[in-house]
């Protein structure tokens, strides 16, 4: 008997747009995504990335408000978000999603919903962690730069070790300690692993490369980070 899944997929900025849009990875990621809804109800949040970054750093230079920058960010997640839509053609909703409930109209269509930020101050993490929460989702796949959660930062420590299975107490207590160095920046932050601790949302956090295989990383076959109660 097939069992159908309720799978979020939060897909990182910098891995869609790294400096330019990736239209290779783009075309893709939405050939994947289509293979799995033909089994799977799937939602997608996309990030900001780079480019967001790029654009709040330019407004630092003309105002200190810090909600005034988020909704900048949110505006660039937005237009990540169309490209993955133009990517899916007709399977995906034709417009970018900015409120849960109709995400889950969106589902009951058979269509995909994609979805950018949606409030200052919560990061494209968040929102995915708090969709699929909202969604009862049977899975979140998020897809970043880095292929999974280390016990320490990888691009700084070589002989940093990949945690092949957490609990999503041990991954509060990961992206807290990241993002209280100075700089600090963990796979996933702390809002977003408390909102997987409390919505006990089993999580896997893969990378790029396990990303070109998402059809393959839903039925758990992938190198990333397996977050479970």
């Amino acid at each position: 008997m097939r069992v159908i899944m309720r799978i979020v997929f939060d897909i990182g900025g910098s891995v869609l747009v790294p400096d330019d849009p990736d239209v290779d990875f783009i075309g893709k990621m939405a050939y994947e995504l289509i293979k799995i809804s033909e089994d799977h109800e799937v939602a997608v949040v996309v990030g900001g990335g780079k480019v967001a970054r790029k654009y709040i750093k330019a407004a630092k230079s003309f105002t200190p408000n810090e909600t005034f920058k988020d909704y900048i960010g949110i505006h660039i997640t937005r237009a990540n978000a169309m490209l993955l839509i133009a990517a899916l053609g007709e399977k995906a909703y034709p417009f970018v999603i900015q409120d849960f409930r109709k995400a889950w109209e969106v589902i009951q269509l058979k269509k995909i919903p994609i979805m950018g930020g949606t409030h200052p101050g919560h990061t494209t993490d968040a929102v995915s962690a708090l969709l699929a929460e909202y969604l009862q989702a049977d899975l979140l796949v998020v897809v970043t730069n880095v292929d999974g959660v280390y016990d320490s930062d990888p691009k700084k420590n070589p002989n940093a070790r990949k945690l092949e299975k957490i609990t999503p107490e041990e991954l509060v207590e990961i992206a807290m300690e990241a993002e209280s160095k100075a700089g600090g920046s963990g796979v996933v932050d702390a809002l977003a692993a408390k909102f997987i601790q409390r919505g006990r949302i089993k999580t896997y956090i893969v990378g790029k490369k396990d990303a070109y295989h998402l059809f393959d990383v839903v039925r758990g076959k992938h190198s990333g980070t397996v977050v479970e109660p």
